[in-house]
């Protein structure tokens, strides 16, 4: 891969009286552990008045290959991605606020600046587009193994981010709705897998359900499932709003205290969120990136967690939640798994069992390349127990 080079560093930061005397860059994450973007450590020395001074930041921008971008619809999905630091984040924090509300949301990095290309006058993305965050490793930030998934606490740490996510923007919405239509909503497209890209994916699903023996019992189930993991048609009220999408093992990280035990959780890549039902997160987070014995025995837990602190963040708002009941949040959770989240969870299981090594070069990476080895002993064991888990429940 060639390297890359950032122009005018000092404007898409905006250091004001600081000045650049010193930077290094390298690749933040290995290949095969992020598609849709290229991700870079940006260690910047500046100085001052008042001395010298280190920021250690993460430069996001395109992936490397014409194919991919055109996979994530990246003209469409980066200024989205940039609203959502930009735009979206501000305008939950300042409905909290006039609420009352202390302890705002807290869930992502902090954003240190943006650019869709060098010429600022249009909304045209280009090779030097950039956004620029805070390197949450730095402060103790960690992605977990994506083969091992999450454990009881950690997984509470990442229910309660969504649901904070979900419930102030349907509170933004209800008591807003003018500010949500015009200035949220815009940024919260469908996304859409092109024709190729999910042909190839069927066709890969189909080589899965066929070739694990214990699969066998629920092949006529499996040939049936509706493979549109992205299907048409509009939200759902009440319950539509700010959906991550993408809500996975590799797009989250942890900080754990001095024991190990994890105490605090950032949600990242927010390129392909959507206006959409929040149980399409709970669901997919769930079966794709929670360790399976501990989401066989916790499960409703879980459920019970996310949706208690969903309906007290809309209490806290002064939402009325008759609209918001048990029921109604359970029949989300039913709809979004028989008809997205069965199919989004067992896909995802490709990238996400990938040996590590297999991908080697992002610049040369093509969406066919994904899940384009023999599945490991570990995939076909979460498939079956995904399988099972969504077939016990009559979801499939």
């Amino acid at each position: 891969m060639d390297a890359v080079n950032i122009s005018e560093l000092e404007n898409l930061i905006q250091l004001k009286d600081k000045k650049i005397i010193a930077t290094k860059m390298k690749p933040l994450t290995a290949p095969g552990e992020n598609y849709g973007s290229l991700m870079l450590s940006l260690d910047i020395t500046v100085e001052s008045s008042t001395g010298v001074e280190q920021l250690n930041l993460v430069a996001k921008t395109l992936p490397p290959n014409h194919e991919m971008q055109e996979m994530f619809n990246c003209s469409v999905t980066f200024p989205n991605e940039v609203a959502f630091y930009k735009t979206i984040i501000p305008a939950l924090q300042s409905l909290q606020r006039e609420r009352g509300v202390t302890q705002v949301v807290n869930f992502a990095a902090k954003c240190h600046g943006s650019r869709l290309n060098l010429h600022g006058v249009n909304d045209q993305v280009d090779k030097d587009a950039f956004l620029i965050l805070e390197n949450l490793k730095v402060r103790g930030f960690v992605n977990l193994d994506r083969t091992k998934g999450f454990d009881l606490v950690a997984s509470k740490l990442v229910l309660k981010d969504l649901a904070q996510m979900h419930a102030v923007g349907v509170a933004l919405k209800l008591q807003k709705p003018n500010i949500f239509e015009l200035k949220i909503k815009p940024y919260l497209p469908p996304f859409t897998l092109s024709k190729d890209v999910f042909d190839d994916l069927e066709m890969k699903y189909m080589k899965i359900i066929n070739s694990v023996p214990k699969l066998r019992p629920y092949l006529d189930r499996l040939k049936k499932v509706n493979l549109h993991i992205y299907p048409a048609g509009p939200p759902r009220e009440p319950f539509a709003t700010i959906s991550h999408n993408d809500c996975w093992v590799n797009n989250t990280m942890v900080k754990v205290d001095e024991t190990g035990t994890p105490i605090e959780n950032k949600l990242v890549d927010f390129q392909i969120c959507d206006y959409g039902s929040p149980a399409k997160d709970v669901l997919f987070f769930l079966f794709s990136s929670v360790q399976s014995h501990v989401l066989k025995k916790y499960f409703d837990e879980l459920i019970n967690f996310y949706y208690d602190t969903f309906t007290s963040v809309l209490l806290e708002l002064k939402c009325d939640i008759a609209e918001f009941s048990r029921e109604a949040f359970d029949n989300e959770l039913t709809l979004e798994a028989r008809n997205t989240q069965f199919v989004h969870t067992v896909l995802m299981l490709f990238p996400i069992f990938a040996p590590k090594g297999t991908i080697t070069d992002i610049a040369n990476t093509k969406p066919s390349d994904i899940g384009n080895v023999e599945p490991t002993d570990l995939h076909k064991e979460k498939l079956v127990f995904v399988v099972e888990e969504f077939a016990k429940r009559n979801w499939i």
